[in-house]
């Protein structure tokens, strides 16, 4: 064998180990890819919502506060925070066409409930990675209102930090009327 053949097998050698190495280090690379992706995603989950119990309450001045009890968990691996709570009221008009009502979560209302004890959710409320907080939403709502027909559903829509919206429906709640 002369020089030359030998070197033209080194150099065959080592480029056959130098491709099987770039072959591993590739599928290390996806792996950790992979990796860092599931991790960036679980970051970024959206706020799961589970409504426990709403009602309406009604004091005998006829002022009316809807109460819902509702759980809220964060399933993402970073803390989330609530920045603000919403009620979307639903109407059927007479004609058949929908509107609708949106109105702000108001934790002072706790006191307009009277024998029953509620905790309001505070506002920016903030949620400790894969956990869970469960206390009631409140919101005062004006009898006139319900002129505009009758109430199909009532839609409760939580923001939370980073701007995503999570949504839960209710189609009947409970009435009390303190006479």
């Amino acid at each position: 064998m002369t020089n030359e053949l030998l070197i033209a097998l080194g150099s065959v050698v080592a480029a056959l180990i130098s491709a099987l190495y770039a072959a591993r280090s590739t599928r290390i690379a996806q792996k950790a890819l992979s990796i860092a992706e599931e991790e960036f995603n679980s970051k970024k989950e959206k706020l799961k919502l589970y409504l426990i119990e709403g009602i309406n309450y009604r004091s005998s001045t006829d002022e009316c506060v809807f109460g819902f009890n509702l759980s809220i968990t964060n399933k993402a691996s970073a803390p989330n925070a609530i920045q603000r709570i919403e009620l979307l009221i639903t109407f059927i008009r007479e004609d058949g066409t929908t509107g609708n009502v949106v109105l702000q979560h108001t934790p002072n209302l706790n006191e307009s409930i009277k024998g029953h004890e509620v905790t309001p959710f505070e506002s920016s409320t903030e949620i400790a990675e894969r956990s869970a907080m469960t206390n009631w939403c409140l919101f005062q709502f004006d009898p006139q209102l319900t002129q505009f027909g009758r109430i199909d559903k009532y839609t409760l829509r939580v923001l939370d930090s980073v701007g995503e919206v999570s949504e839960v429906d209710s189609y009947l709640i409970k009435e009390y009327r303190v006479v």
